[in-house]
């Protein structure tokens, strides 16, 4: 398939990406990572245990690219340990469309 086809146009257009990550932080820097986190598109923290340092956090974005770079953004936050990804899911309006045609 062209990346020019209208296909591909709708496929883009239309996609959605969702992930969520078990973000393991310093305890004493949660707060820190936790703006930090909120600073990046389509972000939300979902659960949080401050004394352990764990977040559950929700990532959204339109492609995977983009969302891979948020990923990579949470691990780039200074005493950010670890960032385990638990849940993916690509919106499938796109894969209905593809049926259809």
């Amino acid at each position: 398939m062209a990346l020019s086809s209208p296909e591909h146009a709708f496929s883009s257009a239309s996609s959605w990406h969702v992930c969520g990550l078990v973000i393991q932080a310093q305890p004493h820097a949660i707060a820190a990572v936790k703006l930090a986190l909120l600073a990046l598109p389509d972000s939300e923290i979902a659960a949080e245990d401050n004394a352990r340092g764990t977040l559950a956090v929700t990532l959204g974005a339109a492609d995977s690219r983009a969302l891979l770079s948020h990923i990579e953004s949470t691990r780039n936050i200074p005493q950010v340990l670890a960032v385990s990804l638990v849940y993916h899911q690509q919106d499938e309006a796109e894969h209905r469309y593809k049926e259809e045609a």
